[in-house]
């Protein structure tokens, strides 16, 4: 019986499965969490793109109104175009600032809930599920 014991203390067989015990559940959260990080700054990037792109087509409109339009148009249009955004959330607000009203501003939210960001927030932080970029364009000397 001593020597099955003393052999059982030199085993170690079972060492690697209980070191991958220890660091597997660090790696798994490390992991969710960068793909987490990685899904919220895709849409932040796209949510930003889409703006910036709105407030470039809004230049050629000759009033407020048709800026408005070609805005929320151009928005519509190609907002399937960029991975992991549903369409039907972005939002299109358009307003006017600056000094004597002389830039004109479009700000583009997406909310985020009710999409693998949710699944997503339970395994790590993220940041909060509404997105809102702005871009702004100065008008002409006119």
């Amino acid at each position: 019986m001593a020597a099955s014991l003393e052999r059982l203390t030199r085993d170690e067989g079972g060492t690697s499965a209980i070191e991958f015990a220890f660091v597997a559940p660090v790696l798994l959260i490390l992991l969710f969490g960068i793909m987490g990080y990685g899904y919220v700054f895709g849409i932040y990037h796209s949510i930003q793109q889409i703006a910036a792109e709105a407030a470039r087509s809004s230049v050629a409109g000759l009033s407020d109104t048709e800026r408005a339009q070609i805005a929320k148009d151009y928005v519509a249009a190609n907002a399937q175009a960029y991975a992991f955004i549903d369409p039907s959330k972005v939002k299109v607000r358009t307003s006017q600032t600056g000094p004597q009203q002389q830039s004109f501003e479009i700000a583009v939210s997406y909310d985020m809930s009710g999409t693998v960001y949710d699944q997503l927030s339970r395994l790590a932080a993220l940041p909060p599920p509404l997105i809102e970029r702005r871009a702004v364009v100065q008008r002409g000397g006119y």
